[in-house]
């Protein structure tokens, strides 16, 4: 989740410099194009790129000082990123990616042109207030993911919650392993804590279930004097009117459970309360039953999976940053995490970057590297469990 740094110290802005000036050669050469190539073979026919954003912004500066920077883009560079891949590729629905993907290799589909789909996680209000009419005026297509607990109401999500907490600890120039929480508590987050916030942020979100994540945010939130409603506003969850004016724009409205909760870290018969219970909600409000559904987190196990087709989704989003095949798991579809440093190159945008990052010329080059989503399944829990289980289902 925490990608590369947003800031413009010198460092980064030289390593930023230098791969903007490999992008431009590796363009120039060709390169580019021979990737893409190779990838349409291998892919027999056009190719899927499902891109995944997070929160957009009017603009960086202040929102990058409040809210974890790798979930941001900006206006500006949200239209340009989108612009581009419009010249490059057909931008097309889930549905539409679902169809192609189904097609056999052989296949009248294989003769078309490579598409994306542009999808956001999480239901940041900023998806109404700033996506929606760049969309509307490159007239896109897109999706949105979304938690239905938080929608309508001022409740904020954990990660959010955590990195506000985690970041004022080190305003406060406190160590995460002295927030003085209960000793619980506290061997939980000392045993995730190292580095800059975004990095134990990741690590408490991998490693914790959901119930400990609420506890410790909590803890610090009263250890601080904070409270999840004066988070940025920035990190506002959509009402059910802006869901239903993004239908309305052309917007698909699909599944993202009903707590945020990763699903893997919680027994079986939690995962399928949140995945029938997120669909539930949305066929309630929105009058129609969600198709599409993505893993909070990104993470996901074969019996997760399986619980999402039996929840009566068609397909199922990761954020693993690997080529979509034909044939492949229609529920573990593949995403590009992309933001605003996904196409900077030392201080501006940069096309070769987004050309390069868009076409997976840096992963085919292995100078980056994709992050598995996949987890086992859980261990069989006692028969409590089990029973509790079987009557969820």
């Amino acid at each position: 989740m925490t990608g590369e740094r947003a800031d413009n110290s010198a460092t980064w802005v030289v390593r930023r410099a230098a791969k903007a000036a490999v992008a431009g050669a590796l363009c120039a050469a060709g390169a580019r194009w021979l990737v893409r190539s190779v990838a349409r073979r291998a892919a027999g026919g056009p190719r899927v790129l499902i891109l995944s954003y997070h929160l957009p912004t009017l603009e960086l500066a202040e929102p990058s000082r409040r809210v974890l920077p790798s979930l941001l883009v900006s206006r500006q560079t949200l239209r340009r990123q989108l612009q581009q891949l419009a010249r490059e590729r057909e931008i097309v629905t889930l549905d539409q990616a679902r169809a192609v993907l189904a097609e056999p290799a052989a296949g009248a589909a294989a003769r078309g042109p490579d598409v994306a789909v542009v999808t956001f996680d999480d239901g940041y209000a900023g998806v109404h207030e700033v996506a929606l009419p760049v969309l509307r005026e490159l007239r896109l297509p897109a999706a949105v993911y979304v938690p239905t607990g938080y929608v309508g109401t001022a409740r904020r999500l954990l990660h959010d919650r955590l990195f506000a907490s985690l970041t004022e600890l080190q305003r406060r120039r406190l160590l995460p392993e002295a927030a003085g929480l209960a000793p619980e508590l506290q061997a939980l987050l000392d045993a995730c804590a190292g580095g800059v916030p975004g990095a134990t942020l990741d690590r408490l979100i991998a490693r914790l279930p959901h119930d400990r994540l609420r506890a410790i945010a909590e803890a610090l939130e009263r250890r601080l004097g904070m409270r999840e409603q004066d988070l940025p506003p920035e990190t506002r969850i959509m009402g059910w009117d802006e869901l239903r004016a993004l239908e309305a724009g052309g917007v698909e409205v699909g599944g993202h459970s009903v707590e945020h909760v990763a699903l893997v870290n919680v027994p079986l018969a939690q995962a399928r309360a949140e995945i029938r219970g997120c669909r539930e909600h949305l066929a309630e409000r929105l009058g129609e039953r969600a198709r599409h559904f993505a893993y909070p987190n990104g993470y996901h196990s074969p019996k997760i999976r399986a619980a999402v087709a039996e929840a009566g989704f068609a397909t199922a989003a990761t954020t693993e940053d690997v080529e979509n095949r034909r044939g492949g798991d229609l529920f573990a579809l593949k995403r590009k995490t992309i933001w605003e440093n996904s196409t900077l190159g030392a201080t501006r945008y940069s096309a070769a970057v987004a050309a390069c990052n868009l076409d997976g010329v840096f992963e085919a080059l292995g100078w980056q590297r994709p992050v598995t989503g996949e987890r086992p399944d859980r261990p069989e829990e006692g028969p409590v469990a089990r029973a509790a289980e079987r009557a969820a289902g």
